[in-house]
């Protein structure tokens, strides 16, 4: 299937007005045309031919990204749990579709975790969601199952994803869907809420900047991860 350039421009576009301030974004699509580092490529030598289209992809994203914060091209490895290894001194997120790659990046010094997911709008299996949303965000799924013309449950998982890519780094810890209650508002902002059995979390962080939006059948929510009292 041939990659839309409107739809890429529009995803473009969309994330940048959801990307706080201090933190840069890109989305490139997914079409066998980017070359990476040799390093990057042995991370993926033995992949299928679409996965290695969407590594590449993911790291010209970030290296695009980096490039806004003033970073020369440089590689960005694979961690043995699959992770990107962003370079000194910067935290980011990369995520993927099926047809494009989208990546944050920011100054370490001035965001500490950085998440970022870019997902397809079809609502989860009902199956799914005792494992996805907590006793509350299952209530107010029943009461209210869309935010906007988007559904909750989508979003709910959407957003934990952006927030777990913004954790995970710090601590590489497991850190799960319930352990952190979701609070979504149709003008596109969200905040997490901490269990307080949430072993996951490092100790003196809080979430901020939990930004969401839809362009077409996509959604993408960010989130950032800061010191406490910064």
């Amino acid at each position: 299937m041939a990659i839309s350039p409107s739809i890429s421009s529009a995803l473009n576009a969309s994330l940048q007005t959801i990307t706080p301030r201090r933190v840069a974004a890109a989305v490139v699509a997914i079409d066998g045309s980017h070359e990476v580092f040799d390093s990057e490529a042995r991370a993926v030598e033995r992949a299928i031919p679409s996965r290695k289209d969407e590594f590449k992809a993911g790291r010209a994203a970030a290296r695009h990204a980096l490039h806004q914060l003033g970073s020369e091209p440089v590689a960005i490895p694979r961690a043995e749990d699959r992770r990107p290894l962003w370079p000194a001194g910067f935290v980011g997120s990369i995520s993927h579709t099926r047809q494009h790659a989208a990546a944050a990046a920011a100054h370490a010094r001035d965001i500490q975790g950085l998440g970022l997911d870019i997902e397809d709008s079809t609502p989860l299996k009902t199956a799914l969601l005792p494992r996805i949303l907590t006793p509350l965000e299952q209530a107010q799924q029943a009461a209210s199952p869309m935010v906007g013309d988007v559904p909750r449950c989508k979003l709910t998982f959407v957003a934990k994803e952006a927030l777990f890519k913004s954790i995970h780094p710090l601590g590489r810890r497991f850190f799960g869907f319930q352990d952190a209650e979701v609070e979504l508002h149709p003008d596109g902002s969200w905040r997490a809420h901490f269990a307080e059995a949430a072993v996951g979390l490092p100790e003196g962080f809080t979430s901020r900047d939990g930004r969401w939006c839809q362009v077409e059948d996509l959604l993408m929510a960010v989130v950032c991860l800061v010191r406490t009292g910064s």
